[in-house]
């Protein structure tokens, strides 16, 4: 994990089992390199006591609340009890069925669990993104076995967007490695039987992107172009240390192409 990451608590509150506010809270905070979100699921909440503990907890950790909750009472609860304790709260589907109800002026059922289905292939899907998810940037190295696929490469060649792309869009369980000149990786890298893919990019074009980047790190030679070089040639010294390892080059690609050239 990045040391220089925030840590933000992240609290998600369902009266079902949470998973779909989970991942979709999880395709937005990963856009957000510079947070490292810790999250904590509350599943089957039906009860004000169940809240009340829930925000006591969130209080003491200044956590973002984000609640998925159908029942129209428990939600016109809530939002006060968070206001008296300065939480952030965000309700992902109380602004949703109040639109619904009146575009087709039906009132809704207001039951939850009602959206039912959680095939083992959904399943599976979920368990991916969060094996994903527990693996980005060089993370979870001891659970590395369970990967599909390894991705390697030096910083800003988009190894972890195509990370999740593969996971949202194929259910693969994905690891990505930085390379970082002259720091060893690990040797599990060298000895495990997984598909590994290195990604190559042109120094011009990761020159470029890491200017952008500046704001956010303390590395004085992270966007020169000669540092960059040698990034790569370093890399590439590492790839043909690999073996089996396939190397792409992203410099002109979008994440769906590279995704479709590991698949």
């Amino acid at each position: 994990m990045n040391p220089s990451k925030k840590k933000v608590n992240v609290f998600i509150v369902s009266d079902a089992t949470g998973i779909t506010a989970e991942r979709v809270i999880n395709a937005v905070l990963v856009q957000f390199k510079q947070i490292q979100p810790i999250f904590k699921k509350f599943s089957f909440v039906k009860t004000k006591t169940q809240i009340k503990n829930i925000l006591n907890k969130a209080e003491e950790l200044d956590a973002i609340v984000i609640y998925s909750i159908v029942s129209k009472k428990l939600r016109s609860w809530i939002r006060p009890q968070m206001r008296k304790k300065g939480l952030y709260r965000i309700d992902l589907l109380g602004p949703l069925l109040v639109r619904m109800e009146r575009l087709w002026n039906i009132m809704p059922a207001f039951r939850p669990g009602l959206l039912r289905g959680l095939t083992e292939d959904s399943l599976c899907l979920a368990e991916s993104i969060d094996y994903t998810l527990k693996h980005d940037d060089g993370q979870g190295i001891e659970t590395l076995g369970e990967a599909d696929i390894i991705i390697l490469g030096i910083s800003r060649t988009s190894k972890t967007p195509t990370s999740f792309y593969l996971s949202c869009n194929h259910g693969m369980k994905v690891a990505n490695i930085p390379i970082i000149k002259d720091v060893p990786l690990p040797e599990t890298i060298f000895t495990l039987k997984k598909r590994k893919f290195g990604f190559t990019i042109s120094p011009k074009k990761v020159a470029i992107i890491r200017q952008k980047r500046l704001l956010y790190t303390g590395e004085s030679d992270y966007a020169d172009i000669e540092y960059i070089r040698e990034e790569l040639l370093y890399s590439h010294k590492i790839f043909r240390k690999i073996k089996g390892l396939q190397v792409i080059d992203v410099t002109n690609s979008s994440i769906e192409e590279v995704a479709e050239k590991i698949i």
